[in-house]
């Protein structure tokens, strides 16, 4: 009897191993997005009930959003849980998913990808969803995205290193160091000037299917007293003239839906309200670098201190956390001005 006891608990043992080392292995494996701050899974490294505000969107998100600006000015908590061409439905479910262990006083929604319903396209799916455990969240994800896929496609979203174990020998540093203190962040001084476009002057229909995930978010945030904000960056033309006025358009009717429902929008790139520089504050054609990020991060702090009653953590005990990882993401900064100074 101790015998079978002891070898039921060694295989337990075995499994829960197991299962924590692959669940590593397939984190180091997986696919990241162009850019170090593909941190979608890191949202576990935090401390539950830790964060003030959770920024969600594409990443015109965590290009144009500096945590680590917030807490060293304001002193407030932040995470952007942002992903590459984020889809809406996907934003929609990873608040959910973040509602389980944080409960944030504002939710940051930023608007570029509202023009388009990707939330079928393997790879914007892919970068939100692969850096998330095998969970309740992803099941619902796959049962709502993924009706059309087959099993074999499923299986492999539910077990990531089915599609990446062949990555073996593209394996970069980032796929084994994450920068958790950009708290999902990217520091970009790329500078690419370029004139503003300016604003087309007609509307375009948000998309009905992705008003039914703006409505799901709007409950989700009504349900647990959080306040949603909407956000658009600027940007310039990118590939072409028309995919820029037809964003803009849907963003002046997103202004109108705003309105109606009383959510604020800012809407940057119409109002200038945050001082951006298209000759100085850009990276490329389409996003903000660090110190266009700067600038949105510290009007949107003024919005935050005025309007909402927002903690100060600077000095409590129970954040040092934040200090001694801000000095590391001030060491990053120091390093990539060096770099852009030296050519």
């Amino acid at each position: 009897m101790k015998k079978t006891v002891r070898w039921i608990f060694s295989v337990i043992i075995f499994i829960f191993c197991f299962l924590l080392l692959f669940g590593r292995v397939s984190q180091i494996f997986r696919q990241k997005g162009s850019h170090p701050a593909d941190m979608v899974h890191s949202l576990y490294s935090l401390e539950d009930n830790s964060i003030d505000v959770l920024c969600l969107g594409s990443s015109h998100g965590y290009t144009s959003f500096q945590p680590n600006i917030l807490w060293k000015e304001y002193g407030m908590t932040s995470y952007v849980l942002c992903s590459s061409q984020q889809p809406l439905a996907m934003s929609y479910y990873l608040l959910k998913e973040a509602l389980k262990y944080q409960h944030p006083k504002v939710v940051l929604l930023e608007t570029y990808y509202i023009r388009v319903d990707n939330g079928k396209m393997e790879v914007p799916l892919r970068l939100a969803l692969d850096g998330l455990p095998l969970n309740e969240t992803k099941f619902e994800v796959l049962e709502d995205l993924g009706r059309d896929m087959s099993w074999k496609e499923k299986l492999s979203y539910y077990i990531p290193f089915l599609k990446y174990h062949a990555r073996w020998d593209s394996l970069e540093n980032r796929d084994f160091n994450t920068k958790l203190y950009l708290k999902g962040s990217a520091i970009t001084y790329n500078v690419n000037p370029m004139e503003d476009p300016g604003l087309p002057d007609f509307k375009k229909d948000i998309p009905k299917t992705l008003r039914r995930y703006l409505k799901k978010i709007r409950k989700l945030c009504k349900e647990n007293d959080i306040q949603l904000i909407f956000y658009a960056t600027p940007y310039g033309i990118g590939d072409n003239y028309e995919n820029y006025a037809e964003r803009q358009a849907v963003n002046n009717s997103l202004e109108k839906y705003c309105a109606r429902n009383n959510i604020p929008f800012f809407f940057y790139q119409k109002t200038g309200e945050a001082g951006i520089d298209f000759a100085k504050d850009f990276s490329d054609s389409t996003h903000l670098n660090a110190r266009g990020a700067a600038k949105i991060t510290r009007h949107l702090a003024h919005y935050f201190r005025e309007h909402f009653e927002m903690p100060d953590h600077r000095g409590d005990e129970a954040y040092s956390s934040w200090d001694e990882d801000y000095e590391k993401y001030q060491r990053d900064v120091d390093e990539a001005l060096l770099a852009q100074a030296n050519g």
